[in-house]
């Protein structure tokens, strides 16, 4: 009796194990499949945003052509006002792409201005004013660059397709290589050629946000202390838990108008993170985080709650609020610094924040870095009274407040910003404060995946 229990507990112990190895195994499977499914997921949203990338260049391309040849004011404004939509665009899908570093810099900075100069001329003939042979020359100049962009993304098809290289792969960075080299070791006329074919490119000079005079001024916010590279990665730590780190890879400087130390981190939980650190102040430029996100268990105001801690445990201070994206069990959250009161909105960051637990997964400051100083705020010429007279009567208006924006020449104004509602639309109005003058006019477009101004 007793060698037949035993035997018993032995074979009942072997069925138990093989049910385990089993389950494991079938979960192993799963959790594979899975994988591969989020891989191709993601390797075909890259894919579509590529596409769309193209079509817009080519599109650019043929409509800077008709913009040449177009002899009227006319049809000049409809063709230029397409070049801009079109540009924007372009850059929007360029933005998708999980590329970050001064390999597309150039390819950013050129749609940019493509984009800006023809809304520029736009208005301008919208005014029954005809374009001047230097205008034209202009045209023909970004028309050459953007044929010069649209043949380099047709060869890194061409050396994608033949090296069978998915998105998935170009996301690995490994060891100290810049990116631009490692690309170039897959495919020698792809992004490498992007950079190399952009970056003689000087950039017009014109009255618009994105001419060169503009973008090239020194950025304000930095500071004066230059970081040495061992010092850059100290501040790292600031940011990321030592204990969770597994290892920090140097990809080497990245120049630019904010010139950074760029690293790729490996956590202990095999997640990679990351980060570009200013040379001069030793800032975080940029630093992203990818995880899957699987439930929401916190809504937007406690993301919020957590931003703003991040912010302010960072030295971040007097920042507020503004518009937000939700993505992929993630919400991005613009916020604005405050000065007495007055929101200014060229000192922008933007925080990205799990939905799950409040983890930070995405940080950015360019247009704080940019734009941050201590202003000389004076006191407004008019009063709001007399600025909310400028707007139609018939709207309900539901707050108001001063407001510092940014301008189309890279300056700023003081407003009287104005919310409010007509026929159920939600909008902003910006009164100059000294002048009276209407600024901008937005709309707000709320939906369960955020909220814009459009």
């Amino acid at each position: 009796m007793e060698k037949t229990k035993k035997k018993m507990k032995i074979n009942f112990g072997l069925i138990a194990a093989f049910l385990i190895i089993a389950i494991l195994a079938g979960i192993s499977i799963t959790l594979k499949n899975q994988n591969e499914q989020l891989i191709q997921t993601i390797n075909n949203s890259y894919g579509e945003s590529f596409y769309e990338l193209m079509e817009y260049v080519d599109n650019v391309k043929t409509l800077l052509t008709k913009a040449q040849i177009s002899s009227t004011p006319e049809y000049s404004a409809k063709t230029l006002t397409e070049v801009w939509r079109e540009a924007n665009l372009a850059e929007s899908s360029l933005s998708k792409l999980p590329i970050t570093h001064i390999s597309l810099e150039n390819a950013v900075k050129f749609l940019n201005q493509v984009s800006d100069y023809s809304y520029y001329l736009s208005k301008k003939t919208i005014e029954n004013n005809s374009l001047n042979e230097e205008e034209f020359a202009n045209l023909k100049r970004l028309q050459e660059q953007c044929e010069i962009l649209n043949e380099t993304l047709v060869e890194l098809e061409n050396d994608m397709n033949t090296a069978n290289v998915s998105w998935k792969e170009l996301t690995k960075k490994e060891g100290n290589l810049p990116f631009a080299q490692e690309v170039a070791n897959v495919s020698q006329n792809s992004f490498a050629n992007i950079e190399k074919n952009l970056q003689d490119y000087e950039g017009l000079i014109y009255d618009g946000p994105f001419s060169e005079h503009m973008t090239s001024t020194k950025p304000k916010g930095l500071g004066d202390k230059e970081y040495t590279e061992k010092e850059a990665r100290e501040v790292i730590y600031d940011y990321i838990k030592k204990n969770t780190i597994k290892n920090i890879n140097y990809n080497g400087e990245v120049p630019g108008d904010i010139a950074t130390y760029s690293y790729n981190i490996e956590l202990n939980n095999e997640n990679m993170v990351y980060i570009d650190i200013t040379k001069i102040g030793g800032h975080v430029l940029w630093m992203t985080y990818n995880k899957n996100i699987y439930d929401e268990n916190i809504n937007i105001d406690e993301a919020k709650k957590y931003a703003l801690e991040f912010l302010e445990n960072h030295g971040y201070m007097g920042m507020e609020t503004s518009y937000y994206t939700v993505e992929n069990g993630a919400v991005t959250i613009n916020f604005a610094y405050t000065q007495s009161g007055v929101i200014c909105y060229s000192d922008l960051v933007k925080v990205k924040v799990a939905l799950d637990n409040g983890e930070i997964l995405g940080f950015e400051t360019r247009g704080y870095l940019n734009s941050h100083v201590t202003r000389k705020l004076e006191e407004p010429k008019i009063d709001v009274n007399e600025a909310r007279r400028i707007i139609n009567q018939d709207v309900e208006i539901t707050s108001e407040r001063l407001a510092l924006i940014p301008t189309e020449w890279s300056t700023e104004v003081l407003t009287y910003e104005f919310k409010g509602k007509v026929d159920d639309r939600n909008f902003i109005v910006y009164v100059d404060a000294n002048t009276g003058k209407e600024e901008r006019v937005f709309l707000l477009i709320e939906s369960e995946n955020g909220i814009l101004a459009i």
